[in-house]
Order: structure tokens, then sequence, then C-alpha cells
């Protein structure tokens, strides 16, 4: 028998104020607003860096900032789902697993049957970032997506404790694990990553 998926506890009361802004990004917008708040907000982090996404397909800028802040010593980790809803999506982001991993990223797959489908993330105890935008590249150049950024300790403390709840069911993916995979897994995940902006 699987995990048990269902909430667990209480939401805690509502904020009174939050400190936001709305940053719409998509075709008619030529600056990648979401990617660019992305990017800079993970390399302006200090101490820890928490990304949720179902679709994690990153352009180069986003790969670099996101394993250059793993190198540099921050604490950064990634929830995806353990198997993917969209197959060529999925193999097209196990392509980046290695090179996560490598620059010391930990990777928490989300279990089975269950599809991880919240798009956020965290940045120290000063930025969160909630929206539509999956972080890959449809949603970076195609998609008409929006993002909220929102500041302060306490709206990014209640996020992590979905965070929390996220790590507590996931299992953590190691080096070890990933390099055991079958050379046809490989390839696979190669050749969809090719793909990847036609997905």
């Amino acid at each position: 028998m699987g995990p048990d998926l269902r909430p667990t506890g209480e939401v805690g009361p509502a904020l009174d104020e939050v400190t936001c802004q709305v940053v719409p990004s998509g075709p008619g917008f030529t600056t990648e607003n979401n990617l660019r708040l992305f990017t800079t907000l993970i390399y302006g982090a200090t101490r820890r860096i928490s990304l949720t996404s179902p679709y994690f397909v990153p352009d180069e800028s986003l790969l670099y900032a996101v394993t250059t802040a793993a190198q540099r010593g921050i604490d950064v980790e990634l929830f995806v789902c353990e198997e993917a809803d969209q197959l060529m999506v999925g193999h097209a982001q196990a392509s980046y697993y290695r090179a996560l991993l490598e620059a010391g990223v930990r990777i928490w797959l989300y279990p089975a049957p269950a599809v991880l489908h919240a798009k956020h993330f965290t940045i120290d105890d000063d930025v969160a970032v909630i929206g539509s935008s999956n972080m890959d590249l449809r949603s970076f150049a195609l998609n008409y997506e929006i993002s909220l950024m929102l500041l302060g300790t306490p709206v990014v403390r209640r996020l992590r404790e979905v965070e929390d709840t996220y790590r507590a069911l996931s299992r953590e993916l190691s080096a070890e694990e990933w390099a055991g995979r079958s050379r046809r897994a490989r390839y696979l995940d190669n050749v969809m990553r090719l793909t990847a902006a036609l997905q």
C-alpha cells in the first residue's frame, strides 16, 4: 500500500497583508518575464532554494542558475513527480537529472501514481513565487503564463510547510540510482530533450 497522500492538519490563519507583484509572460512579451524573474531570484539566493514543478525542462540560463547555486553552497532541492503524466516531457526532464545531481541539487520524487502539479518556489526566508508557469521551454517562450512574487517571512514560512509535506511523502533520488539506469532509458531521455521545445 502506498503512502497516504491526503492533506493533513489544518491550514493556519490567513495572512492579513502580503506584499506581492504580478508578473505576466507569454508571446506578447518579448522579454520572457517569468524566466528572467526565476533566474534573477535564484542567483540572488544566499541560503536555500526549494523548487516545485511538474515539468522541469530548463533552458541553459535557468540550468546554469540552479546548478551554480548548488555549487556555491546553497541548499537547493527540486520536487518533481516520480512518474510524469506526459511521457515525452518526463524523459526530457530526466535528461537534466545527472547535471543537477552532480552539482549537488537534491531531487525529491513525489510518489506515483499521484501527480504533483504544483508550481512554486521559495528563496531563503524572503521570497516565494507561485503561479501557472512550469520551469520549461514552453512556459518561458510559448505559453501565456502568470506568476505572483510574494515577499516576507510569514508567507514563505507557510509555503515551506507545504514543501515539508512534499518531502515527507517523497523519496530522494540518489546519484548512484540514476547512474544505474539502462542505456535505452538514457537514449530516450536525450532524444526527448532535443524535441523539448515542441512538446
